[in-house]
């Protein structure tokens, strides 16, 4: 899974950032309204919005639960990443990280097995 995981943390990372780059370098002194009233021009588009900004929610939510249950530290990161660049790097890379923590955590519970 962490083959995925990272996969998908990539292509979350490049396709925003190379769609707001092109946004950004095209649009001027207009860039930043547009940027903000985009989101909400259509019925169709807000609906993808509210599902984007409450599966975000969602997400962090369960992130933030889930790194003080393993406690896993460096989760502010991927709250940042969140606003940042969006959900779709964010949570991919918390997932890769979770992963090898996990295995991690495995590694060290088996050598305190084995050297008791």
């Amino acid at each position: 899974m962490k083959i995925a995981y990272a996969f998908l943390s990539i292509c979350g990372f490049l396709f925003p950032v190379l769609c707001f780059s092109l946004h950004f370098s095209h649009r001027g002194e207009a860039a930043w309204p547009e940027f903000f009233a985009a989101p909400f021009a259509t019925w169709v588009i807000s609906g993808f919005t509210w599902d984007l900004l409450i599966t975000a929610a969602a997400s962090t939510l369960w992130m933030s639960s889930e790194a003080r249950r393993l406690k896993m530290p460096g989760f502010h990161w991927h709250f940042l990443a969140i606003f940042l660049v969006g959900i779709c790097f964010a949570l991919p890379t918390f997932l890769f990280r979770r992963e090898a923590y996990l295995a991690n955590s495995r590694n060290k519970q088996q050598e305190d097995i084995g050297s008791q």
